[in-house]
Parts: structure tokens; C-alpha cells; sequence
């Protein structure tokens, strides 16, 4: 005997496996950077989008975060750190120290 079967029917559902507290974390961060990497891409030269630190977070975390997001999605953009602000933008960021990006080493 042949019968029509939906193909729907026969997929079954597999069980999610539910996400760390440290992959929630993860993922909200990148969500939020690359929030702010889409404003600051918006903005005109003259103006930067301000990133300040969250209870629990750490700048070299961030702050890696931001270059691998960046470095995944390459835009002509720049990012400075003072104190416990990242500040991105289109435009050089005033005051900072070291070389430039794109210098030798």
C-alpha cells in the first residue's frame, strides 16, 4: 500500500542543550559590542560611541572581545580606551598613546 506522508512529520526534535552561565555572558557581550560597532559605523567621524564597564566585567576582556568582533568583521574603525570607557569610532580617537594601528612594529 502507498501512503503520502509529510516530511515534517518525520523530523523529531532534538534536545537543546542549555547554554553556561559564562556562554549567556558571552554571547550578551558580543551582542552588545556589536551593537555599538553597527552605531559607531553610522556616525559621522566627528562622534564616537561610548562603551563604559559592567558590574563583573574586565577591559582586557572586553577588550579582546571587541578586536575578535572586529577582526571578523573588518570596518574602518578605531577604538580607545580611557579609564573604564571604550570609546569606538570612524575617526582617530584623540589622546591616546603608543603607535598607530597600522604602523610597523
Amino acid at each position: 500500500m502507498v501512503k503520502k506522508v509529510s516530511l515534517d512529520m518525520l523530523r523529531t526534535e532534538k534536545p537543546g542543550r542549555e547554554l553556561s552561565p559564562r556562554q549567556r555572558a558571552t554571547l550578551e557581550r558580543d551582542r552588545e559590542l556589536r551593537a555599538a560597532i553597527n552605531e559607531a559605523a553610522a556616525l559621522p567621524a566627528s562622534e564616537a560611541v561610548a562603551i563604559e564597564l559592567k558590574e563583573g566585567q574586565k577591559m582586557p576582556t572586553l577588550r579582546a572581545a571587541l578586536t575578535r568582533i572586529l577582526n571578523a568583521e573588518p570596518r574602518d574603525l578605531r577604538f580607545g580606551i580611557r579609564g573604564q570607557t571604550i570609546y569606538i569610532s570612524k575617526g582617530d580617537i584623540p589622546g591616546g598613546r603608543g603607535r598607530r594601528k597600522n604602523a610597523p612594529r
